[in-house]
C-alpha cells in the first residue's frame, strides 16, 4: 500500500518530521505500507499561464507541458492514501505547493482522485494554520478526494530543540496533546485506508459537489467527463445511500446551481 506524501515545504524540517511522525505510527499496524514522498522543491513546475485550456479542452492541451508534472501525477494517482504538507507562508501555503495546485486545476473539473482518503498537515511559527487548512481541504475536497482529517501545529511550541519563536517556547503539555492526536489521526487514517466502502459524503462534501457540477454547463470537456462517469444526475461521486437531510440538501443545491446558470446566461445573452 503506497502512501504519497506531497511536501510543500522547501525544507526537510518541521512539516517533513511530523508526516515522519505519521509514517512511524502507521508502521505499528503491520501493514506493509509504502511512503513516497514526494519535495516539490526538486521537480521543474512551471508556473500556470492561466490560458484555460485545460478547463476547456483537456490537459494535455497545456502549453506548460514540457516540464516535470507528469511525473509527479504518475506518483500521485497511484497512490492508496495521500498526505499533504505545507508550512504557512505569509497566510498561506508554500510558493512551491501554490504552483502544483494551480497546475493540477483541471482536477476541480475533472477529478480523477475520488475517494483517495488525505491527511493535511499544517506547521507554524505562529498563525495562520487555520487560513491554510481550510485552503487545503477546499482544494483536495474539490478534486473529489477524501479528507479523512487534519493536524496544525505551532512548531516551537512542539519540537523540543527548536530556538524560542517570540512568546513561542516548547511546552510539555502542548507536545503530549499534539502527540496523541497525531496518534488518533494515524489510527483514522489507516482504518479508511482498509475501509471496503466508500465513506459517507458529509454535508460539506454534497456542497461541493454540486458546486463541481456546475463546471459541466461551461465546459463540454468536463460535461462529457461528467457523463461518461455517470455523474451528472447522481447525488454524489458514487453510489452511496444518504440520509433524508442530506439528499434534500443535495437537491437543494442542485436546483440553486440550475437556476445561477440561468441567470447568468440570460444576463450574458
Amino acid at each position: 500500500m503506497k502512501i504519497a506524501v506531497l511536501m510543500g515545504s522547501p525544507r526537510k524540517k518541521d512539516s517533513y518530521s511530523v508526516c515522519k511522525e505519521i509514517e512511524k505510527q502507521l508502521s505499528l499496524y503491520g501493514d506493509n505500507i509504502e511512503f513516497d514522498y514526494i519535495f516539490l522543491n526538486e521537480f521543474n513546475i512551471k508556473s500556470c499561464k492561466g490560458c484555460c485550456l485545460c478547463f476547456q479542452k483537456s490537459e494535455s492541451d497545456c502549453p506548460c507541458r514540457e516540464d516535470e508534472l507528469n511525473s509527479i501525477k504518475e506518483r500521485l494517482f497511484s497512490a492508496a492514501g495521500v498526505i499533504v504538507a505545507s508550512p504557512v507562508y505569509a497566510y498561506q501555503v508554500t510558493g512551491q505547493l501554490k504552483c502544483f495546485i494551480d497546475r493540477m486545476s483541471y482536477l476541480f473539473h475533472r477529478q480523477e482522485m475520488v475517494g483517495i482518503p488525505t491527511l493535511i498537515v499544517v506547521t507554524t511559527d505562529g498563525g495562520g494554520s487555520k487560513q491554510v487548512y481550510r485552503y487545503l481541504k477546499m482544494a483536495m475536497s474539490g478534486w473529489g478526494m477524501d479528507v479523512v482529517d487534519n493536524i496544525q501545529i505551532v512548531s516551537p511550541l512542539y519540537f523540543e530543540n527548536r530556538s524560542q519563536q517570540g512568546v513561542f517556547e516548547f511546552n510539555e503539555r502542548y507536545y503530549r496533546r499534539i502527540n496523541n492526536k497525531l496518534i488518533k489521526i494515524s489510527t483514522k487514517f489507516i482504518e479508511r485506508l482498509k475501509l471496503a466502502d466508500r465513506k459517507t459524503p458529509t454535508i460539506y462534501d454534497i456542497f461541493m459537489f454540486n458546486c463541481l457540477r456546475s463546471k459541466t454547463y461551461t465546459s463540454n470537456a468536463d460535461y462529457e467527463y461528467w457523463e461518461k462517469r455517470g455523474w451528472l444526475n447522481k447525488e454524489y461521486f458514487y453510489e452511496i445511500k444518504l440520509n433524508f437531510v442530506k439528499r434534500i440538501f443535495g437537491r437543494f443545491m442542485k436546483v440553486l446551481v440550475c437556476m445561477a446558470v440561468a441567470r447568468y446566461r440570460k444576463r450574458i445573452n
